[in-house]
């Protein structure tokens, strides 16, 4: 599921400016290159503030408040680096500061798309990490206990899982905008995965599945 490690920093892949470029522009005198830039994400990184604080007001506020701190900072990014990674970074740790300083989880739900669109729900972490049909089935079914479960999870988990599975970022993405190794993210989200499963088929009273849960641990590498 994840996109490959290996991107150009100076090319975007699809002919278009790259995101560095424009800031480089944008640091020059460009506004309209900011402008480019906030266009280009708008939509991704509020979905992805959304999920993670759980609410829609907040993460408009927080949106904003990213895209602040990335026209006061510019001057500081390193341009030999990729500009998205950073952009996210910006915003995973104002979501967790709103988060610790609120003392509470997100409360709203996980799967929401800004404009009422679902581009993906769990649904598409189980059936790409594993071979058991019959999760599948179950989570289809029960979006709701999903979502719940999502939400008691661990924030480092969570945010794996979100990272992952929702904005598709590449595991070497996740461990710039985490400041950790690749391998802490990878096993990271082995975890995640596992105590999905366990924390899920408990909520459900399920028999138990522990082959499923390894399998969709080793299946996330």
């Amino acid at each position: 599921m994840n996109q490959s490690d290996g991107e150009n920093v100076n090319g975007s892949g699809d002919g278009r400016i790259s995101d560095e470029t424009l800031l480089a522009r944008f640091i020059a005198g460009d506004q309209n290159a900011f402008t480019e830039i906030v266009d280009r994400y708008q939509r991704e990184l509020y979905a992805f503030i959304i999920r993670y604080v759980g609410d829609q007001a907040t993460a408009e506020d927080l949106f904003q408040e990213t895209f602040i701190q990335l026209h006061r900072s510019a001057q500081m990014f390193d341009q030999q680096r990729r500009l998205k990674p950073w952009l996210f970074t910006i915003a995973a740790n104002k979501a967790r500061d709103f988060l610790r300083a609120a003392g509470r989880r997100p409360v709203q739900r996980l799967d929401a798309q800004p404009n009422g669109e679902d581009s993906g729900s769990l649904l598409d972490l189980v059936a790409g990490t594993s071979p058991d049909a019959s999760t599948a089935a179950i989570m289809s079914e029960d979006a709701h206990r999903v979502r719940e479960v999502l939400s008691g999870m661990s924030p480092i988990h969570r945010e794996a899982i979100i990272m992952s599975f929702y904005q598709r970022l590449s595991y070497k993405e996740m461990a710039e905008i985490l400041g950790v190794p690749l391998g802490t993210v990878k096993s990271r989200l082995h975890i995640a995965l596992q105590n999905f499963a366990r924390l899920y088929e408990t909520r459900t009273g399920g028999s138990g599945n522990k082959q499923s849960a390894d399998d969709a641990g080793a299946e996330s590498k």
